[in-house]
C-alpha cells in the first residue's frame, strides 16, 4: 500500500552538516543561547536576567539564584538549485528525470516549510534562468511548483550544453546567507564545475542530489539505434548488437560515477543519488538517516 505524503513527513528529519544562519525560531538546534527547549547550561543569576528562567530547585538548594539557559531552536534557508536543462528530459521508463526531480523537491520544500523554514529556488540550464527568493510559508511550494511547470511550457530556444561552473559561481554571489543548499541535477555540464562545487560548499551545506536513468549505466541489446544528445543535439549512429560497445558504454558509465564520487568527496558534499526507477520517499528517507547517525556517531580519537 503506498503511504501518505504526511506519514512520510512524520519520519523524515533531516540533519544539517554546519552552522547556518537563522533568524526566526524554527526546528533546528543553532549554537546561540536564548529561548527553547534543550537545556545548555545553569549559572548565578545575573542582573537584566529573565525570572522566569530561573531554576527555582538549584537556587533553594544552593541558596544562590541560578538561572537555566537553552539552545535556541532557530529556522534555516533552503535552496533548490535546480536543473533545467533538455538532458533532464530523458526517460527510458514512464518517469523522467525531471518527474524525479519535482518530486524531490515537493517533498523536501514540504518538510522544510512545514517547521517553519524557508525555502528558495535557483532555475537553471546553460545558465541561471530564474530565481525564486526565499520566503516562509506553504505559499512557497506553489509558487516553486508554478515556475517550473511555466519553464518547460515557455522553452523554444534552442539547447545550449549546461554550464554548472556559470551557474554554481553565481549562485554563491547570489546566496548570501549560509543556508541549506541541494543542487538536483544530473551533472551532465561542461567541465570545470568542480572548484565552485567546493568554494560553495565551504560556506554553505551542499547536498548533491544527482539525478540518474537505469538506460544511462546499462545499455541492452536494442539493435540499430540513433542517438542524440539533448544538451548539443548530435546524433550518432550505434549497433547495440555489438557486445564491445555494451562494455565500453558501461565502462564509460562507471567510470563517470566514480568520478562524480570522487568530486563530491573532495567537495565535502554529501550525495543523494536518485534514479527513475527507485522509491523517492524510501531514497530520501536512507539519506536522512544516514546523515543523521554520521553526525550522531562520536569522533574517532587518531
Amino acid at each position: 500500500m503506498p503511504r501518505a505524503p504526511e506519514n512520510i513527513l512524520g519520519r523524515l528529519e533531516l540533519k544539517v552538516a554546519k552552522r547556518l544562519e537563522g533568524l526566526l525560531q524554527g526546528d533546528h538546534r543553532s549554537g546561540f543561547r536564548g529561548q527553547g527547549l534543550d537545556l545548555a547550561d545553569l549559572r548565578e543569576y545575573q542582573y537584566h536576567d529573565d525570572v522566569r528562567h530561573m531554576d527555582w530547585n538549584v537556587t533553594a538548594r544552593l541558596q544562590i539564584p541560578h538561572v537555566r539557559e537553552f539552545l535556541e531552536d532557530r529556522e534555516i534557508t533552503a535552496w533548490f538549485l535546480l536543473d533545467m536543462s533538455p538532458s533532464i528530459d530523458f526517460e527510458s521508463v514512464s518517469v523522467s528525470k525531471r518527474a524525479v526531480l519535482v518530486e524531490f523537491t515537493t517533498l523536501i520544500c514540504r518538510l522544510l516549510s512545514s517547521k517553519g523554514n524557508r525555502t528558495g529556488a535557483i532555475l537553471f540550464s546553460s545558465q541561471i534562468e530564474k530565481v525564486i527568493p526565499a520566503r516562509g510559508g506553504r505559499q512557497r511550494l506553489l509558487v516553486l511548483l508554478e515556475a517550473l511547470t511555466r519553464h518547460r511550457n515557455v522553452r523554444t530556444r534552442k539547447p545550449e550544453p549546461t554550464d554548472l561552473r556559470r551557474v554554481l559561481s553565481d549562485a554563491a554571489g547570489l546566496i548570501r546567507r549560509r543556508s541549506l543548499i541541494f543542487v538536483v541535477s544530473d551533472f551532465i555540464s561542461s567541465p570545470g564545475w568542480e572548484k565552485p562545487l567546493g568554494r560553495l560548499a565551504a560556506r554553505h551545506d551542499v547536498i548533491a542530489v544527482r539525478l540518474s536513468d537505469p538506460l544511462e549505466i546499462h545499455m541492452p541489446d536494442l539493435g540499430l539505434l540513433t542517438f542524440q544528445d539533448a544538451e548539443s543535439g548530435e546524433q550518432v549512429f550505434v549497433d547495440t548488437h555489438d557486445p564491445s560497445f555494451r562494455n565500453r558504454f558501461a565502462a564509460i558509465a562507471e567510470a563517470r560515477d566514480e568520478s562524480l564520487r570522487a568530486t563530491f568527496q573532495s567537495s565535502g558534499v554529501d550525495t543523494l543519488e536518485l534514479s527513475t526507477d527507485d522509491d523517492i520517499a524510501d531514497a530520501v528517507l536512507r539519506f536522512a538517516d544516514m546523515r543523521k547517525h554520521r553526525f550522531a556517531a562520536p569522533a574517532v580519537p587518531a
